[in-house]
């Protein structure tokens, strides 16, 4: 639970409603879920609509973590830049090189 208070602050504030708009959606899929699965009933349109509250819910989750993800490396790809843009060209030069290398060697091994 300790994760997932730090991810929640982590969030700006519409972003947080947004998560527990999602949360919500998921909660309410899984009620819907368990009085389907109470009352024993059978056949695809008996959990089409839990399904879809669900799918909704974790779609509305998703959209929030990309958008918190987008938002991270639109920070770091300026906060880099700024970095960069500090260098003279031929040290600009060699760090990205040296950079590229780095994660070349990470992605497809040495």
């Amino acid at each position: 639970m300790e994760a997932i208070d730090q991810w929640r602050e982590s969030l700006s504030e519409g972003a947080q409603v947004e998560a527990a708009t999602a949360a919500a959606v998921i909660g309410g899929g899984l009620l819907v879920g368990a009085l389907t699965l109470t009352r024993r009933r059978r056949g695809f349109f008996a959990w089409a609509i839990p399904g879809a509250i669900l799918g909704l819910g974790v779609v509305l989750l998703a959209n929030v973590l990309l958008d918190q993800r987008s938002e991270r490396i639109e920070e770091t790809e300026e906060r880099i830049t700024e970095e960069l843009a500090s260098l003279d060209p031929i040290a600009r030069a060699q760090v990205l090189k040296s950079v590229g290398e780095q994660q070349l060697d990470a992605v497809f091994g040495s």
